[in-house]
C-alpha cells in the first residue's frame, strides 16, 4: 500500500530516528532533512538516509507531509511548539512510549508513531516484526500513519495513550530490567574469573523458551521450587561480599515465591 506521506523530515538523528529514517528512504520516501543540534549526527544519519542535514532549526522546510519528532521525551514538547508557531496545520508525530498526545497540545494534525522495539545505530533489525503503535485524534492522519507503518511492518496496531504507556512500562521489565540482569550477572562472572560466556547458551534457551510457554509456566530455580535451603546458602554468600546484588536476589526470590505462593 503506498503511502500519502512522500516527504518526511525528523527532529532528531538517534537511534529510532536512524532506524526510521533509512527503512523510509528505502522504501521509496524522500527524506528532506534531518534536524540535530549535534551536526556530526545529523551529517552521519543524513548519508545513510540519502537526505540532508541542518543544525539550525530555522533552515527547516516546512514544506514536507510529516515531521517526526524522534528525540528526548522532555524537548518535544518544546521543539514542536517552535515550529509549529511557523506552520500549526503541519502532520506532526512523536515516537515515544510515555509521552501522550497532550504534549502537542491538542494540535488537530498530530499523532503517535511508536515502534515497540529498542533500537542500536549499529545493530540490524528486522522491521517487518516490530509493532508499531497508532495514536491520534485526527481519524484520516490515524489511517495515513497507519498506511505508513504498513510500509516497513506486518504489526500495526491502533493504541490509545494509555494502553501505549502501560505497554511501554511492561517493556522495561522484559528489555532493560532483563538486560540489566545480564550486565550484573556478567560483572559477578568478571569479578570471580569466570566465564560469562558460558551463561549465553542459558540466557538464549530462556529467550526461546517463552515461544512455545507463557513466562509463568517456564519459571524454574530453586524460588520456584520454595526450596529455602538453597536460597539461604545463596544469600549467605552474597550478604559476604555483594550487599546490592544481594539485596536484588532478595526481590527477585520474593517475588517469585508470592506469584507461585
Amino acid at each position: 500500500m503506498r503511502s500519502s506521506f512522500q516527504k518526511i523530515s525528523f527532529i532528531g538523528s538517534g537511534n529510532v530516528a536512524t532506524h526510521l529514517a533509512k527503512a523510509f528512504s528505502k522504501n521509496g520516501i524522500t527524506i528532506q532533512q534531518i534536524y540535530s543540534q549535534t551536526c556530526d549526527n545529523s551529517e552521519i544519519l543524513a548519508w545513510q538516509a540519502n537526505s540532508i542535514y541542518i543544525c539550525d532549526l530555522n533552515e527547516l522546510n516546512l514544506e514536507v507531509d510529516l515531521l517526526v519528532f524522534a528525540v528526548k521525551d522532555e524537548v518535544i514538547k518544546t521543539l514542536s511548539q517552535e515550529i509549529l508557531s511557523k506552520k500549526p496545520s503541519m502532520p506532526i508525530v512523536h515516537t515515544s512510549g510515555t509521552v501522550g498526545l497532550d504534549v502537542f497540545e491538542n494540535y488537530p494534525n498530530s499523532g503517535i508513531f511508536y515502534p515497540l522495539q529498542s533500537f542500536s545505530k549499529t545493530k540490524k533489525i528486522d522491521l517487518s516484526d516490530v509493532p508499531f503503535l497508532i495514536t491520534s485524534n485526527n481519524a484520516v492522519l490515524k489511517n495515513e500513519l497507519k498506511n505508513l507503518a504498513s510500509l516497513l511492518s506486518s504489526k500495526v496496531l491502533e493504541y490509545t495513550d494509555e494502553q501505549r504507556k502501560h505497554l511501554h512500562i511492561a517493556a522495561v521489565f522484559v528489555n532493560n530490567f532483563a538486560n540489566h540482569l545480564f550486565a550484573l550477572a556478567q560483572d559477578y562472572c568478571e569479578k570471580h574469573q569466570l566465564d560469562y560466556q558460558l551463561l549465553l547458551p542459558l540466557i538464549r534457551e530462556t529467550i526461546l523458551k517463552i515461544d512455545a510457554l507463557p513466562p509463568h509456566d517456564a519459571q524454574t530455580g530453586p524460588a520456584k521450587r520454595k526450596d529455602q535451603e538453597i536460597i539461604n546458602k545463596q544469600l549467605q554468600l552474597l550478604n559476604a561480599e555483594d550487599e546490592h546484588l544481594s539485596s536484588i536476589y532478595k526481590v527477585m526470590t520474593d517475588s517469585i515465591l508470592k506469584m507461585y505462593s
